[in-house]
């Protein structure tokens, strides 16, 4: 009896291929954009916490024409060709309140054996840098000497180590984590590296690399310490540049993100109402359809409860396949193209860990799933009790 019902559930199920096809991608769909907002958001959410994690300056002072005004060199790792006077990071050192201050060198260069498209190199102070040391000790715990660098995870290294920049060798001595930004695609180095790139360039032509002039400072205040009055000395000694505290650093990216969130949130949750309305319609207008079959069947000795089964396991097998589907193509999507992501948001994208990521998949398998059959259960109740002669009376 068993083997018979699977059999009635499988045949009507493909006796109607267009509409149990059309349940079946609809609710694929739903299950996709569940799962790709959920990763979406923990990745943006993961993003954020490891970047925050990283940026541990109360100012940034960087040129008043540079991209870091917006937060580019810290978020995308966007980096600009303009510079500060030697002279501000001597200043801001002496100010009331400064703590400590760092510079920081960013330019980009094509000249590198490790990739086809741009290299960014991200010059720092290791006497003093507060910021990118810490993210780096967990990969090189050593001092760092002339000609060590640090690739950011995206950057792949040539067998033995070794980086090329104007035919000159340079050693990497560690890979960092992935943060989820163009910082991935970077290459850190100590002042002294920068020193020794900036002289292999020049032996080739280029000077690009100002000597000694950086292109930002990142500030850590003492307790207590006024920013009101730090931003106005740097003001009324020096033009063309830009003070930012640590709070302004991510307001416009966090509201971008935020935005995005929403976005994929509404979306799915639009999706999954709709696989409900579907099915809910399709498994009503299929069992009106098919009253006369539910009632021979019960004259032959079907059970009510059978009933009921036939029409719920339809609707797990567009739901289940549908929902099975979705996951797959949902979960390689968003990990495929998330770095054409990160490229096109611009915005901090790291992948949530392993156990995060499977507990969204089991979400996104079972929910839609669930909403479908869910939608299919009332009626399946309503046939269960449907009334034999009626049923072959309004079929006459």
């Amino acid at each position: 009896m068993k083997h018979t019902t699977l059999k009635i559930i499988y045949t009507n199920f493909w006796s109607h291929p267009v509409r149990s096809l059309g349940l079946v991608i609809l609710t694929a769909i739903a299950s996709a954009t569940l799962l790709s907002s959920v990763i979406f958001s923990k990745s943006l959410d993961t993003g954020f916490e490891q970047l925050s994690s990283r940026m541990g300056a109360d100012l940034l002072i960087v040129p008043f024409d540079s991209e870091a005004k917006d937060q580019s060199i810290l978020l995308q790792g966007d980096l600009s060709n303009h510079t500060l006077p030697r002279e501000v990071l001597d200043f801001t050192r002496k100010l009331p309140g400064v703590k400590i201050a760092s510079p920081q060198f960013y330019f980009t260069t094509l000249s590198a054996s490790c990739c086809d498209k741009k290299v960014n190199i991200i010059g720092f102070d290791s006497k003093t840098d507060f910021t990118i040391k810490p993210w780096i000790r967990k990969t090189y715990k050593s001092e760092f000497k002339p000609g060590y660098v640090i690739a950011g995870s995206d950057i792949d290294i040539e067998k033995g180590g070794i980086i090329k920049f104007f035919d000159k060798e340079f050693t990497v001595v560690g890979t960092l984590e992935p943060l989820g930004n163009k910082l991935d695609q970077a290459i850190f180095a100590d002042i002294e590296t920068i020193e020794l790139l900036r002289e292999a360039a020049a032996s080739k032509g280029y000077n690009f690399i100002p000597k000694e002039k950086p292109s930002a400072i990142l500030v850590n205040l003492e307790n207590g310490a006024d920013f009101e009055k730090i931003s106005q000395s740097l003001y009324e000694q020096f033009n063309d540049l830009q003070v930012i505290p640590r709070k302004n650093m991510f307001d416009s990216i966090i509201a971008t993100a935020g935005s995005f969130k929403i976005a994929v949130w509404i979306i799915s949750g639009l999706f999954l109402l709709i696989v409900i309305a579907v099915v809910y319609i399709a498994f009503s207008v299929s069992t009106n359809e098919r009253k006369r079959e539910f009632a021979t069947l019960l004259i032959i000795g079907a059970t009510r409860k059978k009933l009921t089964n036939i029409v719920l396991g339809e609707s797990l097998i567009a739901s289940g396949s549908g929902a099975f589907a979705g996951t797959l193509f949902g979960a390689v999507g968003i990990i495929s193209f998330r770095f054409l992501i990160q490229d096109n948001l611009q915005i901090p994208f790291s992948l949530p860990n392993a156990s995060t990521i499977l507990v969204t998949i089991i979400g996104a398998l079972f929910i839609p799933a669930i909403a479908g059959i869910g939608a299919a259960y009332h009626i399946a109740r309503k046939v269960g009790k449907i009334d034999i002669y009626t049923a072959l009376k309004e079929d006459a």
